[in-house]
């Protein structure tokens, strides 16, 4: 062969297409192929759970850099897989391009088997390989076939396009302006100005039959009102967190489907004094505080963000065997692949909203899961995606303490704006004033047929009181770091609770309002300490927490050209919306009466426990009473292997106790004795084959290391006496 003639042979001929047009065609096969396979599961699953990127406080710009790497970066590897493969010998990249494109066919199919609920391993694996052997038929040997995906390319612009600009994930990319805030005139304050949300709190927890506050058990609010104004008969609108908190902090009714974020509720406490002194603030669910005023969150990194996405997908996709082996994707929302935190209330995630799941977890979870079973609109989801986004430490009642705590902590004599709304004393109750944990506490029974439901619910009420003791305890702190500041003075305190909770059958919880319930379920603790302010004073006006805020601005002397719901509680102006609840005062008294009746024996910590028949003998010495033959019962203590060593590792003491007696027939109600004293009543009996389960409550009378524990069966006649019940 002639040197001219081998030189010809290297040049492609006119019918073989170039390297670029064929990377190119193949390219374009890809990019339709991942738009099906890929993009649009993601973006429609991402886009329709915006709560992943407030949970991340991811920016604008990560969300939108989020969709295009999604859109982007799969065919890119794809395509650069079969570029490296042309470029060595073509027939590599033709098999390159066949495997390539079978990848994305088949992810795409396991995705719709997925949705589908095919679980079986082998139908789906063979399913899956089935989809991709013809599809790669289709695009490499029918020019229709080809041509068809070839256009499907389009769609990629079309589901990032859908991302950005019509799934609600889109509210976050668009944002918010400042400019919605208006016109705000105001002088720096001459102290510190601190406002602190409760939550899932009653206003007739704290008082006394008479109405008065229970200052044995709640010190800490007693001294509150003696140097405030306590607004003894207010009220919330709503019985929802999401709706109650954003209505104290900017003085209007919620719109339905509005969030709490500064989007939605610009004209805020945060606006107001943001402009003229510091703010410091703890916003478990709410994000109304705008990066202007407050700084931005660290968010997570686009890199955890892809990362995330990657996880999903394969919880996408995979058949359960595979996805075994992945992290959970059902605790948080989002870091997927972080250690897990400690055990608190449940929360909801990406996995939950796919499989169509409730974000609501029942009352023991967020501050605005409904209790009732019922799937929210999924927008409360979206409400409640900062609350799933801490940690697990964080949302627990200990940690809520500790942030409370923090923030106390940090008040100084700066003129600045202090604001903390955290979950307590929301369920679950587990906390006491003196900052234990029970290590055991009851699981709400709904059904008034089961044997247990009255003494159950009413221990739920006594750990209810227990939780709000620590609350107590916080308000104390509270008051000692505040009366020593040298402008205490010249302090503005307000004191509230987002909304209360039903602690008497039926209706429990919050979520079905009713005249039976609703002075538990929406009327509420209110304290303002005005500056100047010295001395307490109780007022019995019908008032809401809508007030706060007007009466905020009419204390500072701001001006605003803001238009509220609710009115200030100290310029003699009338209110314009009626409250949930009965405008008469008697009505939470009324509750706070009936409660009384229940525990009729004192208003201390171990009154609580003084329940039942026996209730009276709560808090007598052993000694002090008669002892008769043991009795012929005999019990086992779910909890006694930690009375030889309190409190626990862990911090805690048993102030719950549950296990089995043994006996012929349904044993009355015994008594506890801890370290010789009385301390509680056991019962609530369920049969549990042939011996009775048993459930009870207990006065912290324990010691710090082992304690004597005794049950006693009592008989009366008519002086009580007590029979020991051995322990198994």
């Amino acid at each position: 062969m002639t040197t001219e003639a081998a030189e010809s042979s290297t040049v492609p001929s006119a019918t073989e297409p170039s390297f670029l047009r064929v990377v190119g065609g193949r390219a374009f096969v890809i990019l339709g192929l991942s738009a099906l396979a890929v993009v649009q599961p993601l973006l429609d699953l991402f886009g329709k759970n915006p709560e992943f990127f407030v949970a991340g406080d991811y920016s604008r710009g990560q969300i939108v850099a989020f969709a295009l790497l999604i859109a982007i970066v799969p065919p890119l590897v794809g395509t650069a897989i079969v570029a490296i493969a042309t470029a060595i010998k073509p027939k590599a990249g033709t098999i390159a391009f066949m495997a390539v494109a079978g990848i994305f066919a088949a992810a795409f199919v396991l995705a719709v088997l997925r949705t589908a609920g095919l679980e079986v391993l082998v139908p789906v694996l063979l399913l899956g390989i089935a989809g991709a052997v013809a599809v790669v038929w289709l695009v490499q040997r029918t020019t229709g076939g080809r041509l068809l995906v070839t256009y499907l390319a389009a769609a990629n612009l079309l589901f990032v396009g859908m991302f950005l600009f019509a799934s609600p994930a889109a509210d976050l990319v668009r944002g918010a302006s400042a400019a919605d805030v208006g016109t705000v005139s105001l002088e720096t304050p001459a102290g510190p100005v601190v406002v602190i949300i409760l939550d899932e709190f009653p206003a007739a927890t704290i008082m006394r039959a008479d109405g008065t506050i229970n200052a044995e058990r709640y010190p800490g609010f007693a001294a509150l009102a003696s140097v405030s104004t306590w607004f003894r008969n207010a009220s919330s609108q709503y019985n929802l967190t999401h709706q109650a908190v954003p209505s104290i902090l900017d003085g209007h009714l919620a719109e339905d489907g509005a969030l709490p974020v500064y989007a939605d509720y610009p004209e805020n406490l945060f606006t107001l004094l943001g402009a003229v002194v510091p703010v410091y603030r703890y916003e478990s669910v709410t994000d109304m505080c705008p990066e202007s005023v407050c700084a931005a969150a660290e968010g997570q990194s686009l890199a955890q963000a892809i990362e995330d996405a990657s996880i999903v997908y394969g919880h996408r996709v995979l058949p359960g065997t595979f996805r075994d082996e992945l992290p959970a994707i059902d605790n948080s929302w989002g870091a997927y692949g972080a250690p897990a935190a400690a055990d608190a209330a449940p929360t909801s995630s990406v996995d939950d909203a796919q499989a169509g799941e409730s974000g609501a977890s029942g009352d023991s979870g967020s501050p605005g899961d409904a209790g009732d079973g019922t799937e929210p609109p999924s927008y409360i989801n979206q409400a409640y995606s900062r609350w799933r986004g801490l940690a697990a430490d964080e949302r627990s009642p200990v940690g809520q303490a500790a942030i409370l705590q923090a923030g106390i902590d940090a008040i100084t004599e700066e003129p600045a704006l202090h604001f903390s709304h955290v979950a307590l004393p929301h369920r679950p109750w587990v906390l006491t004033a003196d900052g234990l944990t029970s290590s055991f506490t009851p699981t709400l029974i709904r059904d008034d047929a089961d044997p247990a439901f009255e003494f159950e619910n009413r221990m739920e009420y006594q750990f209810h009181a227990l939780q709000v003791g620590a609350a107590d305890t916080l308000m104390v702190q509270l008051l000692d770091r505040l009366q020593s500041l040298p402008n205490w003075e010249d302090t503005l305190l307000v004191v509230t609770s987002d909304h209360g909770s039903n602690l008497t059958p039926p209706d429990l919880g919050r979520m079905r309002i009713t005249d039976a319930n609703v002075d538990e379920a929406l009327r509420v603790p209110l304290f303002i300490k005005a500056p100047g302010q010295t001395e307490g004073e109780v007022r019995d006006d019908p008032v809401q927490n809508l007030d706060v805020l007007p009466s905020i601005v009419d204390l500072l002397d701001a001006e605003v050209d803001w238009e509220f719901d609710g009115h200030s509680l100290y310029d003699g102006s009338e209110a314009t919306i009626e409250p949930r609840v009965s405008p008469d005062v008697d009505a939470v008294i009324d509750v706070a009466a009936r409660r009384a009746e229940e525990f009729p024996h004192g208003d201390d910590w171990v009154a609580l426990a003084a329940v039942g028949d026996n209730g009276d003998l709560v808090g007598e010495d052993v000694d002090a009473l008669t002892l008769g033959d043991p009795s012929e019962m005999s019990v086992s203590i779910d909890q006694a292997d930690q009375f030889a060593s309190l409190p626990t590792p862990q911090g805690q003491i048993p102030l719950g106790l549950s296990g089995t007696v043994v006996a012929s027939s349904e044993p009355p109600e015994l008594v506890v004795a801890i370290n010789g004293r009385i301390a509680g009543v056991i019962g609530g009996y369920s049969p549990s084959g042939d011996d009775w389960s048993f459930l009870g409550f207990v006065a912290d009378l324990y010691a710090d290391g082992a304690n004597d524990v005794v049950v006693y069966e009592v008989t009366r006649d008519p002086d009580p006496t007590l029979h020991e019940v051995s322990q198994g």
